[in-house]
């Protein structure tokens, strides 16, 4: 059987009396607490939301304005599952074992606006639950009494307004132009009829709340319990991610130069900012390049979401058991795709093909430093042994070992996976999704110059990424096939973090990603050598629609005023 969801987070409804100071006591302690027990390498914010309060008491104690505002983290910042490996999904990147997020509705073209379930990466609701909570707090926060906090509540009001534009955001990526709320409905309101802002009015709502927040938010957090929140750069690299999304050539069909630079000084800004010490971090080539991940709040990263090792969120902090094969007693719940794992380079930097003879004879020799830190393959050292995905394997379907949990494919994740835990023992450990890295901003950097036909600047910042992250050969390109190269290594440098699902929409070239999820048999012979076959795992059926999410219908028949997305009935 496959392993059940459970929920990482409950919410209770709001306690009596006696329950209410109880919760009071208990919410202060535990914000100054718990993220204290990530020990030395790992304290940072806990950002589990903790049960309702009554409203005076919110709003009359900054501590508990803070728990507030820790809620909507969870509701805005998606992770793992939910961030990136449900997009890689539906691409060239992953097949989903499980299904975790619904993902099979589009991969196999059968996505309606009445099939969005609540597991899906639809997130509709979820995300206008998180700006409905933006908007009370923007509401209320003006009751919070003036005097020695006054820091701590811009602060606040800071890190809301990049969580409400994080939330639209997250929106505009998957519907485009949507209704732009910023009153509060209650149950007084009886009518919506709330109208859909276009794609560009939408990105001004967002890069006006992201201009408000880097006014007030610090550039980096003095006290450890505080790492994981907001920042200047982590609304700076919002902003270079959305503008670059701006100027790309399905939203930007004019090919308005303007937007390019736009979206080029957008990141360049943040290439330059000096305020919290941004650099690279981890080297593939040095056997490092996973550190980036499992190091938390390294150089590199500029804003990410900590999940506590205190108690179990199940596909949040259980991530390496999750990612690792059944044969070390995990689930392969991801599995890359034949096609991604072709994409990674020879050693040298030439492509890896399957009619060069010796390519085809032992396809995972000699390939490029990041191949071995992102990819699980056989016959490869993980944990003490080596892997076995060969058929009759540990690791393979045939395995006596959970073999309901093998990799269809035949390969599993091993970017992210802390092979030092020991999952058999407790499934769960603090983990770190991280949302916004510096390797993606020089890659929006040397994008933007590329489109502006600055091939110099943009290569200067390429070949950082594949001489100091890859540990690859630099290179020399121009025009459009520096473009490719460009496009090529954030397939490769940003794998499995979310960005390839929307990176091919957003160059009009989302068909690419729909093709047959494919594996490889892998027979072991007499003499120890392998021989290998790909095979289809999954057909899949690209439907013209999917450029955009459809809004789910319950939406439409409560607010009338919601046009559908194009190509949905």
């Amino acid at each position: 059987m496959k392993p059940n969801f459970n929920p990482p987070y409950q919410y209770l409804s709001s306690p009596g009396r006696e329950g209410k100071r109880t919760l009071k006591q208990l919410g202060i302690f535990l914000l100054l607490f718990i993220p204290l027990s990530f020990g030395a390498c790992k304290k940072s914010l806990e950002l589990q939301p903790l049960d309702a309060y009554l409203d005076n008491d919110v709003w009359s104690d900054p501590n508990l304005t803070q728990v507030f505002v820790n809620n909507i983290y969870d509701q805005s910042v998606l992770a793992y599952k939910d961030g990136g490996f449900g997009w890689g999904a539906q691409t060239d990147e992953l097949y989903g074992n499980f299904d975790w997020t619904n993902e099979n509705l589009y991969v196999r073209g059968e996505a309606t606006p009445d099939n969005q379930t609540t597991g899906s990466l639809n997130n509709w609701n979820k995300l206008y639950g998180a700006v409905r909570n933006t908007n009370i707090f923007f509401a209320n926060v003006g009751r919070l009494e003036s005097g020695s906090d006054d820091e701590k509540v811009k602060r606040m009001t800071g890190e809301v307004h990049f969580l409400r534009a994080l939330a639209y955001f997250e929106l505009l990526k998957r519907f485009g132009g949507v209704p732009i709320i910023t009153k509060v409905y209650d149950v007084n309101d009886r009518n919506f009829n709330e109208k859909r802002a276009s794609w560009t009015e939408t990105e001004t709502f967002i890069l006006a709340d992201i201009e408000q927040a880097i006014t007030m938010l610090p550039a980096v957090y003095g006290a450890d319990t505080d790492k994981g929140r907001a920042t200047i750069g982590a609304a700076m690299a919002l902003k270079s991610r959305l503008l670059l999304y701006a100027a790309s050539p399905y939203y930007n069909k004019a090919n308005d130069t303007k937007l390019w630079v736009d979206a080029r000084d957008a990141a360049k800004a943040l290439i330059n900012y000096t305020g919290a010490g941004y650099a690279l971090y981890g080297n593939a080539a040095a056997g490092n390049h996973n550190k980036t991940y499992l190091d938390f709040f390294n150089s590199e990263v500029i804003f990410s979401r900590v999940y506590s090792g205190l108690q179990r969120a199940d596909r949040y902090n259980t991530v390496s058991r999750d990612l690792s094969p059944n044969g070390y007693n995990g689930y392969s719940a991801y599995n890359v795709v034949q096609q991604m794992v072709d994409d990674f380079e020879m050693a040298d930097g030439t492509k890896f093909d399957w009619n060069n003879p010796a390519h085809a004879k032992d396809p995972y020799a000699n390939r490029e430093p990041r191949f071995y830190s992102d990819i699980l393959a056989n016959n490869q050292m993980f944990k003490g042994r080596l892997t076995a995905f060969y058929e009759g394997g540990d690791d393979s379907p045939q395995s006596p070992f959970s073999p309901w949990n093998a990799s269809k494919t035949r390969y599993c994740v091993r970017k992210m996976v802390n092979e030092n835990h020991d999952w058999n023992k407790q499934d769960y450990e603090a983990t770190q999704w991280v949302l916004f890295r510096l390797s993606e901003i020089y890659l929006n950097y040397a994008e933007a110059c590329a489109a502006l036909g600055q091939d110099g600047e943009a290569l200067t910042y390429l070949n950082k990424i594949r001489t100091e992250k890859a540990g690859l050969p630099a290179i020399s390109a121009s025009g459009v096939a520096l473009m490719d190269k460009i496009r090529h290594e954030r397939r490769i440098e940003l794998s499995f973090e979310g960005h390839r699902y929307f990176d091919i929409r957003r160059w009009g070239i989302a068909e690419t990603g729909s093709k047959s999820a494919d594996g490889i048999r892998i027979k072991k012979q007499n003499d120890g050598s392998f021989t290998y076959e790909k095979f289809v795992v999954q057909a899949r059926t690209w439907a013209p629609s999917f450029y955009y999410y459809p809004i789910p219908r319950t939406e439409i028949q409560k607010n009338p005023g919601i046009e559908q997305n194009p190509l949905y009935n």
